[in-house]
């Protein structure tokens, strides 16, 4: 079930993330003990609060200072996390643990299951996710209480998302853990080449290799000096496979001179490379992992003319496309086929994270975020934003408390006092306001014309036919006082498919009514995805590339949008916080007017 590595045994303090995961594990396991439910309802949003905190709780702990100054976490739970923080366990934990077979906490962590349904099955024989599969298969589990068919094929969509993930990792923690790699390789003086998918920037990561100028067998030693590292194999196996908080990675000694070409390979994907060593073909060259060889006929695909004298291999990146007649081209844009054929009409300069002069998509504690209203404000100043916008929940969404009118107008009284101690940084009002099942919107008009911004989107009913979806989002974007719809197509990575939708339709909608559509940079977003950004371009929709942000380390989620935008191949002028602030001010007026 995951171990957390206690300080008394001479290791690094836990961060966050992984105290809050093991708060909402003792949650999840008391609430499958039948436990009170008041209880588990306190440690569920205590858990949410540990993950997004902006300050190290284990370093608190360790400072001495009283945990019970946080937000959220009383006596109890303060001892639970010193227990973890100082031994790497914790006794009520590990009790729970004993009692409650691992198979049920992950049946329970399936979307559509929860807690009742997981002990139903528990009393049926059905202790993990496999055995639920082949229930579903054998279609006995309808006659389970409170497994009818709707739930059932909701339960197999669930299943479904989840086994993307298998073996593979979200883009966000395959970061982490090569960051904790490279780390060591930097500080060892290891001149390394990041390749894989990971390179590509996808959002789920089955290859993330690390191409390094050095030995095997000094790769395997530096690994097993990485904390939290395993290595398998034996030492002198090139490549090195390691993992580091579940994330399989591999380090390849390579000489210095093919560190190119090599990492360029191993950035793939097979379908690209398959391209590309056509293309090569048709110039009489040969592409391999560690170049380009041959002689080129200088006329082209299919032409007739000489050949190069240049027979060597291609020793890096450029030198491969400049072999191949094509502009270098991203990571991001590998793809396939159709890559290529792009290219070949030109790669445009590709938005970057410096090109953003505005997040549009973050909450505070007025809604479910982890920091208040100035302390974000504070963090998006320095991260060098001229503008954010305060986008706290509406009341339908479940959140408490959404904001009604009444908070609404509260909230707009501390922005007002806020702004004054930050000249250079414009505060934004606005709203995430949910797309109610009928295309309405959770506050009337009267409220939303108050606003600054308005961002609408979907958080509930989502098992509409692909009809009802996409009349109901379009006519929330027929209100002229929308300006953004996020996360259009509900998708949350390894948890939930996208729900059925004619993006075509909603995209062209989007671009006769003029309003945006975001790039939510939440690791477990990503929504839209490249293809669906690549139709923006193509239709000329208006992009924004917002962050999602709950708490102050999240406001960083905005690098995972932009990588998403670049996979789009979208430029700055396509994507409305590019935007300075008058021209910014200029655009949200545009359907107002």
């Amino acid at each position: 079930m995951g171990q957390t590595r206690g300080v008394e045994a001479g290791n690094e303090p836990p961060g966050n993330s992984e105290l809050g995961r093991r708060v909402a594990e003792l949650a999840d396991l008391i609430v499958l003990d039948g436990g009170d439910s008041h209880r588990v309802a306190h440690y569920r949003r205590a858990a949410t609060v540990i993950r997004r905190f902006h300050h190290s709780l284990a370093e608190i702990i360790l400072s001495g200072t009283d945990l019970t100054r946080v937000p959220g976490i009383g006596k109890g739970l303060a001892g639970f996390l010193g227990e973890l923080v100082r031994t790497g366990s914790a006794r009520r934990l590990e009790d729970y643990r004993t009692r409650i077979p691992r198979g049920i906490l992950d049946l329970m962590r399936v979307d559509g299951v929860g807690a009742t349904r997981a002990r139903t099955l528990r009393d049926a024989g059905v202790e993990s996710v496999e055995r639920l599969e082949a229930a579903l298969d054998g279609r006995w589990i309808h006659g389970l209480d409170g497994f009818g068919p709707s739930v059932a094929s909701h339960i197999r969509r669930s299943l479904e998302a989840r086994r993307a993930l298998r073996g593979k990792s979200l883009l966000s923690e395959a970061d982490r853990a090569v960051a904790r790699l490279t780390d060591v390789l930097r500080g060892n003086g290891v001149d390394f080449s990041i390749a894989g998918d990971i390179r590509r920037r996808v959002e789920i990561v089955a290859t993330t290799d690390i191409v390094c100028a050095e030995s095997s067998g000094a790769l395997w030693d530096l690994a097993c000096e990485c904390p939290g590292a395993r290595v398998d194999g034996n030492r002198g196996d090139n490549p090195v496979p390691v993992e580091v908080d579940d994330v399989p990675i591999r380090l390849v000694a390579v000489p210095r001179e093919l560190m190119g070409p090599i990492a360029h390979h191993l950035t793939g994907p097979p379908a690209y490379l398959g391209a590309l060593a056509a293309r090569a073909r048709s110039y009489r060259l040969e592409i391999t992992p560690t170049g380009i060889v041959g002689a080129a006929d200088t006329g082209g695909p299919g032409g007739t003319g000489g050949t190069a004298t240049d027979t060597g291999p291609a020793s890096g990146e450029t030198a491969i496309y400049e072999r191949l007649r094509l502009p270098w081209i991203p990571p991001e844009l590998r793809e396939d086929g159709t890559t290529i054929e792009r290219a070949e009409r030109g790669v445009p300069s590709l938005v970057t994270l410096d090109d953003i002069h505005g997040d549009l998509h973050l909450h505070t504690t007025w809604s479910d975020g982890a920091a208040n209203l100035q302390t974000m404000v504070e963090a998006a100043a320095a991260r060098g934003y001229s503008y954010i916008a305060v986008t706290d929940h509406s009341p339908s969404t479940g959140v408490v408390p959404g904001l009604d009118a009444a908070a609404l107008r509260a909230q707009a009284a501390e922005i007002a006092r806020v702004q004054r101690d930050f000249a250079d940084i414009a505060i934004l009002r606005g709203c995430e306001v949910d797309i109610l099942p009928d295309g309405t919107l959770d506050l009337d008009d009267e409220t939303l014309a108050t606003l600054d911004i308005v961002l609408v989107s979907v958080h509930s009913a989502f098992a509409m036919s692909r009809s009802r979806m996409t009349d109901r989002i379009i006519r929330a974007m027929e209100n002229p006082l929308v300006d953004v719809v996020c996360h259009l197509t509900g998708r949350k990575l390894g948890r939930r498919n996208p729900y059925p939708l004619d993006l075509t339709a909603v995209l062209e909608a989007a671009r006769d009514l003029d309003v945006a559509v975001e790039v939510n940079g939440s690791p477990r977003r990503l929504d839209l995805n490249h293809c669906g950004l690549w139709l923006c371009r193509e239709l000329g929709v208006r992009v924004v590339v917002n962050s999602d942000a709950h708490s102050v380390a999240r406001l960083d989620n905005m690098r995972y949008g932009i990588d998403q935008a670049r996979r789009g191949w979208l430029q700055a002028a396509e994507i409305a916080n590019t935007r300075k602030l008058r021209a910014f001010r200029q655009w949200l007026g545009r359907r107002r007017d």
